[in-house]
């Protein structure tokens, strides 16, 4: 029920610190959930051709620590069950010694992609095994409220080209995280405090596309929008741990 795997922290993931992004973070746990779907029997290449697949429409991160290059990590993941439209999957990274580098919770609902219409999935992985351990304190992940006066102190837009793309043909989810935290950083935002990542995919972008990221603080809070010229990709929070 909970999928293991270990490995050394790849360097070309890593910054000029040699530390894990926090996008490539996000990448690992999207690799492990792919091994798991693929050791599980409801991996993209099966769906796919039943024309399904799993689209992430939600996650909540919490980066306690950035590993180092080369750095001995354990990722792991499980799923946490369904509501008959929405499955819950966690994840956990640790070190050496069990220590907690980053935990995650997404939601994904299977789509027919054709009709994109969202699939009931008690009909498609009936009997599947769940585990009810919770990575995070946030089992429950609900719609991002934006401010009522989103006035963005920055904007970093980035033309989508190939290498964005994944093999559902659009752009990677974790490459909207990329985005944010580009623009993050030059408003001067750090990365070596332990900080949470909500997010929100609203809809998704295409090669040729035009992504616009802008950005505002609240106090301690950054608030991050993205789109493209057919409408909003994504809405995120970024936040410090206490």
């Amino acid at each position: 029920m909970i999928y293991t795997m270990q490995l050394e922290t790849p360097s070309y993931l890593c910054d000029r610190d040699d530390r894990l992004h926090p996008w490539a973070a996000v990448r690992l746990c999207q690799e492990v959930t792919e091994y798991h779907g693929n050791a599980t029997g409801i991996g993209f290449k099966t769906l796919v051709a039943q024309n399904r697949a799993w689209v992430i429409t939600r996650a909540y991160y919490e980066v306690l620590r950035r590993p180092q290059a080369f750095e001995r990590i354990e990722l792991s993941t499980w799923s946490r069950g369904h509501n008959g439209l929405i499955a819950w999957r966690d994840y956990s990274i640790t070190g050496n010694g069990g220590e907690q580098l980053l935990t995650g919770t997404s939601c994904w609902p299977m789509i027919d992609m054709t009709s994109r219409r969202v699939l009931r999935l008690n009909e498609v992985i009936e009997g599947y095994e769940s585990h009810p351990q919770r990575a995070t304190g946030r089992d429950d992940l609900r719609k991002i409220k934006m401010p009522a006066a989103f006035t963005p102190e920055a904007s970093l837009t980035k033309h989508v080209d190939y290498s964005m793309l994944d093999h559902t043909r659009h752009v990677n989810n974790t490459e909207y995280i990329r985005l944010i935290f580009d623009l993050l950083h030059s408003l001067g935002f750090s990365f070596d405090a332990p900080f949470a990542l909500e997010i929100d995919y609203l809809g998704e972008t295409r090669l040729g596309d035009t992504l616009t990221a802008s950005a505002m603080r609240e106090g301690d809070v950054w608030t991050a929008h993205v789109e493209n010229q057919h409408g909003p990709s994504v809405n995120a929070l970024v936040s410090p741990i206490k």
